[in-house]
């Protein structure tokens, strides 16, 4: 991966200054301030809190409390860079994920499901809205909100389920302009969750099935003489042993089998579009299948996997941000300031691909987002030396050097 040496934040800032342009109510020095930030998330070392980003940064610490207090629209930011850098070929995705938080004092704190330890564990959560470039294979934060603890949901009179479907419904409308497909993971297989997009947005969902999920085939024979309701199923669905009959093979290759059928989900009590696919090795059948299902019951089988496989790639996102930009590093104690805060690490990690990746596509195997912040240290330093000494970057002579140091500690070359 190829950096221009003598300032290597540079596309980084103009991707970020091009998108401030656009946007109303922005004052100069709160643009000067985002730009900045976002250039140190990708800088800094250590933890990211206040009094490290005064230790690296060009403000200082009370400076950068009162900042990240104010209101800033993440939404409308990323919508505008998705639109502007990223290609058409566009779906949304949420998820949450848990983050560490300590402090009798931190909003919403309490128990949330952690992946990775398997359980319930006391911290704080987001639940991140995305857009996936299905070109690209990649993900980028669109907003993410914290989400309330469960003693608070309930005094609300609210469900885990409920506050994720209102925070969605309340945003469908600006989302709808990325993509009206929005993949989700199986967890949110539940009625009153999709009936509460299905009813009030225009957003069609990706989702995994439950091996054990009740489904029905839909009757398609002659309807039969005299009264009575006309035949609506045709005997329930046997995952295991699904009826290639009523299932129509849409693609086989050495890796996978695709079946289609539309049927009836007896749990979400709709139509759904089903998408079952048995996993092969080198054209085999492993006895492994899953199951997928959209809510367009036009969009076809092979679509349907393609798109909740792209889910995924939201994990990396935030797996990215918790190692490089600080993601679970805040310590402050408002909910304003860690909103800022988780918004930013994610965008940051966003910008940087497009910066350093999206545009340089013969170096796709050497991206690493511990290069890009290795060159950003590097160069955050070298403009200490030079301010300090009174070095002159312009010389000639200096450029072999200049570039050395900027590339110090690279792990790819």
């Amino acid at each position: 991966m190829q950096f221009k040496t003598k300032n290597a934040s540079r596309q980084s800032k103009a991707l970020v200054n091009n998108i401030l342009n656009k946007m109303q109510g922005l004052n100069k020095s709160r643009k000067l301030f985002f730009s900045s930030c976002l250039v140190l998330f990708l800088s800094l070392r250590g933890r990211y809190n206040f009094l490290g980003m005064a230790r690296y940064g060009t403000y200082s610490e009370k400076t950068y409390r009162l900042h990240f207090e104010k209101d800033f629209d993440f939404l409308q930011f990323n919508i505008l860079f998705a639109q502007t850098e990223l290609s058409e070929n566009l779906i949304l995705g949420f998820d949450p994920s848990y983050l560490s938080k300590s402090g009798k004092h931190t909003p919403h704190k309490g128990k949330f499901w952690s992946g990775c330890a398997g359980k319930s564990i006391e911290g704080i959560e987001i639940g991140c809205i995305g857009v996936i470039d299905l070109d690209n294979n990649t993900a980028f934060n669109l907003e993410s909100i914290q989400t309330p603890n469960t003693s608070e949901l309930e005094k609300e009179g609210q469900t885990l389920i409920d506050y994720y479907a209102k925070i969605l419904v309340a945003r469908a409308n600006v989302l709808a302009k990325i993509s009206t497909y929005l993949a989700i993971d199986g967890y949110f297989y539940k009625k009153k969750f999709v009936d509460a997009i299905r009813e009030k947005t225009s957003l069609q969902l990706i989702c995994k099935l439950r091996k054990d999920a009740n489904l029905q085939y839909l009757y398609q024979g002659p309807k039969r003489a005299g009264r009575g309701r006309p035949k609506k199923y045709d005997g329930k669905v046997d995952i295991k042993n699904i009826d290639q009959n009523k299932f129509k093979k849409v693609v086989q290759t050495e890796a996978v089998m695709i079946f289609e059928a539309i049927v009836w989900s007896v749990s979400l009590k709709r139509k759904i579009k089903v998408s079952y696919v048995e996993y092969l090795k080198k054209g085999k059948p492993t006895k492994r299948y899953s199951l997928f299902f959209s809510t367009d019951l036009n969009i076809d089988a092979q679509t349907i996997y393609q798109y909740y496989k792209a889910r995924f790639q939201i994990e990396f996102l935030f797996r990215d941000a918790k190692q490089f930009t600080g993601l679970s590093h805040c310590q402050a104690r408002s909910e304003d300031k860690i909103y800022f805060h988780t918004n930013l690490s994610l965008t940051a990690i966003g910008v940087a691909k497009v910066a350093h990746y999206y545009h340089k596509k013969s170096d796709k195997y050497t991206y690493s987002i511990s290069d890009v912040k290795t060159v950003y240290f590097n160069e955050l330093m070298l403009n200490l030396f030079f301010s300090n000494f009174q070095i002159s970057d312009e010389l000639q002579k200096n450029n072999e050097v200049i570039r050395k140091v900027m590339c110090f500690g690279k792990i790819a070359a």
